[in-house]
């Protein structure tokens, strides 16, 4: 009777994985712990529904949906279920519910400590053999306080109780360990599927670029041979030698990205020359959005890179912190030096960024400009990386956004 029972757990626990599977399929869209909140409240019940009552112990896999509700749902969606679970027993009563609760509750307590350290595992088997070993330890609880408190020599049916708890400790162990293996395929799936269709957009942009890189070069030089006609105005001279230096490097960048794969050659620049540059280049731009572009830049520092990439890189970051932020704003660019390292910091008093927002960083397509595209802030990412370089971003909202770009000095 105890084995049959198990088993109808195993399935009423299996079904809300399985229903959770069409989600991974992109049918419909949920927050994943709202989604294990219902999910898991709906299988813990249940669980308790189709228990096996003996000497007023209740043997069940209750203890499997609070543990997968705190681990894939979070540590809400684990205390609802709990809540659900402390509720149901309190309606089925019974002589020892006092103590039916209190291990459902020192239960949950393990749960919401241990759910920190499955986060942080790798998957696919780490987590898996991590959630077998934990669902080990409430069964056995469960298993000794039974025996203890009903004394180990009384007997269910012809069944000693604590051949009835093994059986209770094995089963739930195994059904932890299948629905876990289950659950991780599922997760193993949607990562799968992201990374493919994240590789496709990849594709589908550089195709795109490409042909547009191609067809922006062809007015890029008629322009440039006109600015060269007009640079015969004395006047405007200064004007004229800064658009014809721009237009070559759009040239260039043009030049490198249709030719992208040749190797690159990287020389010794001066950092402070090229990020003196680059604020000097965006200074009219923030002066026309109302915003003040302030740097402060400590001179003389050498770095291995490639000159015309940092500048794309660096007025990209600049350009995004100016147009983040709002009228009588400030943008302040620092430029400081470790020993085996330069810092360059792009600080803005703009609106900030949530953590979710923050997550998506550097991925194409996503934005929080009405009609950016994302692409440029990805580009700027990776060409910093291939610098052996790297850029972190911190934000609060309301409190502006920092980025945070780290290169190599050049060892002496």
């Amino acid at each position: 009777m105890v084995i049959e029972r198990l088993i109808i757990n195993v399935f009423v626990i299996l079904i809300p994985v399985l229903i959770y599977s069409l989600k991974a399929e992109g049918s419909w869209k949920i927050q994943r712990s709202l989604t294990m909140f219902f999910f898991m409240s709906g299988a813990v019940v249940l669980c308790m529904i189709f228990s096996v009552e003996i000497e007023s112990v209740q043997w069940d896999l209750r203890y499997v949906p609070i543990l997968l509700a705190f681990l894939y749902g979070g540590k809400r969606a684990g205390w609802g279920v709990v809540g659900f679970a402390v509720l149901m027993r309190v309606m089925l009563g019974g002589d020892l519910f006092i103590t039916g609760i209190l291990l459902i509750v020192v239960t949950a307590i393990l749960f919401h400590f241990v759910s920190h350290r499955f986060s942080s595992m790798p998957p696919k088997w780490p987590r898996v053999w991590f959630v077998m070993v934990v669902a080990l330890i409430p069964s056995l609880i469960q298993t000794v306080v039974t025996v203890f408190l009903l004394q180990s020599g009384v007997t269910a049916g012809e069944e000693p109780l604590w051949s009835t708890g093994l059986e209770y400790v094995l089963f739930l162990s195994g059904a932890s360990f299948l629905i876990t293996h289950l659950f991780e395929t599922l997760l193993e799936r949607e990562r799968i599927i992201a990374e493919l269709v994240a590789a496709e957009k990849d594709h589908t942009m550089g195709e795109l670029a490409a042909s547009i890189a191609h067809e922006v070069r062809n007015p890029l030089t008629v322009v440039k041979g006109f600015i060269q006609l007009l640079a015969e105005d004395k006047s405007q001279a200064e004007y004229h030698k800064l658009i014809l230096s721009e237009l070559d490097r759009a040239e260039s960048i043009i030049y490198e990205y249709l030719n992208a794969s040749k190797p690159q050659e990287n020389s010794v620049i001066s950092l402070d020359n090229c990020v003196e540059q680059v604020v000097s280049l965006l200074a009219p731009y923030a002066e026309k959005n109302g915003v003040l572009l302030d740097s402060s830049i400590k001179p003389s520092i050498q770095i291995n890179s490639n000159e015309n990439k940092l500048k794309q890189a660096l007025i990209n970051f600049v350009k995004n912190a100016i147009e983040a932020t709002p009228d009588q704003g400030s943008v302040t660019v620092l430029l400081k030096a470790t020993k085996d390292k330069t810092i360059i910091e792009i600080k803005d008093t703009g609106s900030g960024m949530t953590k979710e927002q923050l997550k998506q960083l550097g991925t194409a397509y996503f934005t929080t400009k009405e009609s950016g595209t994302g692409i440029g802030t990805m580009v700027s990412i990776r060409m910093i990386e291939m610098m052996d370089g790297t850029v972190t971003y911190k934000s609060a909202i309301t409190k502006g956004t920092k980025v945070e770009v780290v290169l190599p000095r050049v060892k002496s």
